[in-house]
């Protein structure tokens, strides 16, 4: 295919299967690194990847998408909405928007899948395409903001001026040569809200983020123990942290009072077993975590905000052989255990 007639055509019927198949957001970048991507490799020669060994180990290969299939011209750049409001349980605490429901690594993959298999079933000729989500070692934000999808902000999100930056992202990587769509302009202006916002700091200037001090590494990322500066930081927060988001004007306004009876507390974090586990969370983002990792974000949560109440599940906690789990337990003991009165000696 390589009259542009042909091309736009082509191109047309892949935006009308995406919109039709719920994705918000549709455009194509060339098969190329984009615009900035040095940015990325200074990032991981810095070390300000923390302890992500997986970035440093595909950075090469994130810019090349014919690494992910040979003859690789365009990349289709699709982008969904996920809930806007908070993930609260009636304890206050907190998830990341986007671990609601199944996990989007398995139902976006399905339907990106179904936007090339409709779209290519409507192009003359052989097409070859690959479907990459987010764990696929692919620039994707990077290549998004080359589709015109939106601009990159000081907070490293992909933002869009009408739908903000909860979004999802999906790419299908094809040998078709598509035309490209023009990134659009930077609307951030001089707004810092997201920077300041950060409760750890984590933004050592506008978009250059250190995931060693970012709640969403250590409650996601990380396994194992966390530092006890980082246990002190937590708040509310037991899996993600969505603070920087929740400050952009380009996003709607928090309702902090809303809550879900489907996000368990702090107390059925820390008392959940396997088979609950399992029926619950095992096919939603949350895995990532994985159960033990939330248990240990639950643990320190309850340190962090005061929770006493938990004292004696806190205590059951600490006899885990989970390093991360017991660990943030006995922190949490120490921190809500008052110490004890000192007599003086008489006169």
């Amino acid at each position: 295919m390589t009259a542009r007639s042909d091309r736009l055509e082509a191109a047309r019927i892949f935006r009308e299967v995406a919109l039709a198949a719920g994705f918000s957001r549709f455009g194509v970048a060339r098969a190329e690194a984009p615009a900035r991507f040095e940015r990325f490799r200074d990032w991981i020669a810095a070390g300000r990847h923390a302890g992500m060994a997986y970035l440093e180990r595909t950075a090469d290969v994130r810019s090349r998408p014919q690494n992910l299939l040979p003859d690789a011209k365009s990349v289709v750049c699709l982008a969904a909405p996920y809930r806007t409001d908070a993930l609260c349980a009636q304890d206050g605490s907190i998830l990341a928007r986007y671990a609601a429901g199944p996990d989007y690594h398995g139902t976006l993959r399905k339907r990106a899948i179904h936007v090339a298999r409709a779209a290519v079933a409507r192009i003359a000729g052989p097409v070859r395409w690959r479907v990459c989500v987010d764990s696929t070692p692919l620039a994707e934000r990077s290549f998004a903001a080359a589709a015109g999808l939106g601009w990159i902000g000081k907070n490293g999100c992909l933002i869009d001026r009408e739908l903000g930056s909860y979004l999802l992202l999906a790419e299908i990587v094809t040998d078709l040569d598509l035309p490209p769509d023009d990134p659009v302009a930077e609307l951030c202006g001089s707004c810092v809200r997201c920077l300041e916002s950060c409760p750890t700091g984590a933004f050592l200037e506008p978009g250059l983020l250190d995931a060693a001090r970012c709640l969403a590494y250590w409650t996601i990322e990380h396994r194992g123990p966390l530092p006890d500066a980082v246990k002190e930081s937590v708040g509310n927060r037991v899996f993600g942290c969505d603070i920087c988001q929740e400050a952009c004007p380009w996003n709607g306004p928090v309702r902090p009072d809303a809550t879900d009876p489907e996000v368990p507390t702090r107390a059925e974090w820390l008392q959940m077993g396997k088979g609950e586990w399992r029926r619950r969370f095992g096919a939603t983002a949350l895995n990532r975590a994985g159960r033990r990792g939330i248990q240990r974000n639950a643990a320190a949560s309850a340190g962090a905000t005061g929770d006493r109440a938990l004292l004696p599940a806190l205590g059951r906690a600490a006899e885990i052989a989970d390093r991360g789990f017991s660990d943030a337990a006995r922190w949490a003991i120490d921190r809500l255990t008052p110490p004890p009165a000192t007599s003086k000696g008489l006169r």
